[in-house]
């Protein structure tokens, strides 16, 4: 098992952003997405081959199905370090080191609300209960990393206490998670700078909610502050609005922060539609990154300027991530596009004959309305609505075997 340091100052060539995937779990918290034992293995795969540094493989008490995936995972000689997620309960811990795990993400909340929900009788120990935890962890042989669970609406005491009691007993990594997306940008690059500047012997990590479609941003202004872990999941599949999309941030951070990530952009596309194939999500086509109309253009005046200058209305290349542009026809097409179209095509226009193609091009559409897309959308919205996850009925019919013992 690799020791993850901080990598804000790491060497050259080294990824100054160390990437912890947490498709396999927090992903499928989505509801209505579950992946089957053997898609899990798949993806855990394709994620190692793209360059995740750690993967986030479970919650091994949710179901015997979750065991057996990230005992497979764990022992499929990865690359990536396998983790599986946990409360601070030793049998927790130790059914995670059974399974192979070379870590645990120990999760607990941190703001009052959710500490509310403790038991009465469990709230005095609590803290106690979380220090032996994280003791036990350590003492067989696992690496764990803290999760302060819904830090967003914690004040910066409580973040600073558990940091304080936990660095002592050896946790070296600190993983804050803004559960419900309760921050702005600006107050998130304040939180992580100032837990950096009280503890800069520690490594700290963020992990995102998208509930008010920030969650890409977030991260950034974490990563920005000081922040060198960051987790994410494929797609921003995740609870309510997702978590932050791991494609968005990897890609943002290298090409607006300039760092070093451990994923490769190019690997991107595959496992963005690998994820979409297996949850059942289907993403849209302007999805940053991995929509399919990012590098699609159909606006004469924006297509004329591709032709004539890559990257001129491209925020960057196709071939970061491995994909093509496409030039597409629609009322909106202009001539040097038409003509460019053509000529792929071995057409040689005389003027007047191209200006008559082009007025035909742009009314296709308005005479060949395809009502197929809204039935599309409809049929996707029922879908969704109706037949995403188990129907609410199963619940009688299997409380009925139960009774009955069948």
């Amino acid at each position: 098992m690799r020791s993850h340091r901080p990598h804000h100052a790491c060497q050259s060539g080294q990824p100054q952003l160390l990437t912890v995937d947490c498709t396999l779990r927090d992903g499928e918290q989505a509801a209505g997405v579950y992946f089957t034992v053997e898609e899990k293995v798949a993806l855990a795969r394709q994620l190692d081959r793209a360059g995740v540094s750690i993967l986030d493989a479970g919650f091994p008490v949710v179901s015997p199905e979750e065991r057996q995936a990230l005992a497979m995972i764990a022992s499929d000689s990865l690359r990536a370090d396998v983790f599986a997620t946990v409360r601070p309960d030793p049998e927790e811990i130790r059914l995670a080191r059974d399974l192979g795990a070379d870590g645990v993400f120990l999760f607990f909340p941190v703001s009052a609300m959710l500490r509310e929900l403790v038991a009465p009788e469990e709230a005095p120990t609590f803290q106690e209960r979380i220090r032996l935890a994280v003791r036990y962890g350590l003492q067989q042989g696992l690496e764990v990393m803290v999760v302060l669970e819904d830090a967003g609406r914690a004040g910066r005491e409580a973040e600073l206490d558990s940091i304080e009691r936990l660095r002592r007993e050896g946790v070296t990594t600190f993983i804050v998670a803004e559960s419900v997306g309760a921050l702005t940008p600006w107050a998130m690059q304040e939180k992580i700078a100032a837990l950096g500047q009280a503890f800069p012997e520690v490594q700290l990590g963020i992990h995102c909610h998208n509930d008010y479609g920030l969650a890409t941003a977030n991260s950034l202004a974490a990563i920005q502050a000081g922040a060198s872990v960051f987790t994410g999941t494929v797609n921003g599949l995740g609870e309510r609005a997702g978590n932050a999309p791991l494609e968005e941030v990897i890609v943002a951070a290298g090409r607006l922060l300039g760092l070093r990530t451990d994923v490769r952009p190019e690997a991107l596309a595959d496992v963005c539609q690998l994820v979409e194939e297996c949850s059942g999500m289907v993403n849209s086509p302007i999805k940053p990154v991995c929509g399919s109309n990012i590098f699609k253009c159909e606006s004469g005046l924006h297509s004329k300027a591709l032709l004539r200058k890559e990257g001129s209305y491209e925020a960057f290349s196709p071939e970061l991530l491995g994909r093509q542009r496409r030039f597409v026809l629609g009322k909106h097409t202009g001539r040097e596009c038409l003509k460019h179209l053509l000529e792929q095509r071995g057409i040689r226009l005389e003027p007047e004959q191209l200006d008559e193609l082009l007025a035909r091009v742009k009314s296709y559409q308005e005479r060949h309305k395809d009502e197929g897309a809204r039935r599309f959308v409809l049929k996707a919205r029922q879908h969704y609505r109706e037949d995403f996850g188990l129907p609410e009925d199963i619940i009688e019919w299997l409380a009925v075997e139960v009774v009955n013992g069948a």
